[in-house]
């Protein structure tokens, strides 16, 4: 087991690293091969403590496709109401504590943790066929810690992405990555395992459905394991933009018990 722990730490120290070499040393893509696309995230619930949390997260995000690669940076807004009891990892609420009972319910807000992702996808053609991506991930500490925005540590990933046309009304989707959690002063993260299994349908003409299940491993000892199951609706427009919406339920106490949002895709 601890060689395997220290396998996957330096594989995902050195995917993000070699891919985000690749994408300085490509050449500049078609003016179709950019998308930008934003959502508006709503969550609420307690962690496991006393006090209810809620928090409005608004990624931004510009990612280049170059043939079977594509490359992003997020950055995201954040505004967080707590007694100080969670903290954002990797833009998701953890608790890190069950909060001061003589503290003020307070708001804060801000620059959340930008988050860089790059990804090359392997595609099988054929009656198997299937698509498989290599993925990597790195956390910017850029969210404020003193706000509880962030741990002001980075985090380093990588994992798989697989997608399978079963027929052509279902595609099954999973995701595996393992994230390095960064260890700020005082608090020892656990190391990140992360699944998700589902499926999308398109349900009519330009409207589709995604269904995931989520799982993630605590990554603070007491904490129960975060899931969570998520619906989203999406439909695209003619002219390639796409807008979403979605609802998410949590099912741990490691996760939010709400989640809605809302957003939209452009290509240009």
């Amino acid at each position: 087991m601890r060689f395997f722990l220290k396998t996957a730490a330096a594989v995902c120290r050195t995917i993000p690293a070699a891919l985000a070499c690749a994408a300085l040393l490509l050449p500049a893509a078609a003016a179709e091969d950019w998308e930008f696309s934003s959502t508006v995230n709503y969550d609420t619930g307690r962690y496991g403590a006393k006090d209810r949390v809620e928090s409005v997260y608004i990624p931004l995000t510009l990612k280049l496709k170059y043939y079977d690669a594509d490359f992003a940076v997020t950055a995201p807004y954040l505004r967080q109401s707590s007694r100080g009891q969670v903290t954002r990892v990797g833009g998701k609420p953890v608790r890190i504590n069950t909060g001061n009972a003589g503290a003020e319910n307070t708001a804060e807000s801000g620059l959340g943790d930008i988050l860089l992702s790059a990804a090359y996808t392997l595609k099988l053609d054929g009656p198997r066929s299937f698509d498989l991506a290599l993925a990597g991930r790195l956390k910017l500490p850029t969210a404020s810690k003193s706000k509880g925005l962030g741990t002001g540590e980075m985090d380093e990933g990588a994992g798989l992405e697989f997608a399978k046309e079963v027929t052509p009304g279902l595609t099954l989707l999973s995701d595996g990555y393992f994230t390095i959690i960064g260890d700020p002063d005082g608090i020892d993260f656990n190391n990140e395992v992360f699944l998700d299994v589902g499926f999308y349908c398109p349900l009519r003409k330009n409207i589709g459905l995604t269904v995931l299940y989520e799982t993630r491993s605590a990554i603070l000892d007491g904490n129960a394991d975060p899931r969570c199951v998520s619906g989203t609706f999406s439909y695209s427009m003619p002219g390639g933009a796409q807008i979403a919406g979605g609802v998410t339920l949590g099912m741990s106490d490691g996760s939010p018990d709400l989640g809605i949002g809302a957003g939209f895709i452009t290509r240009f």
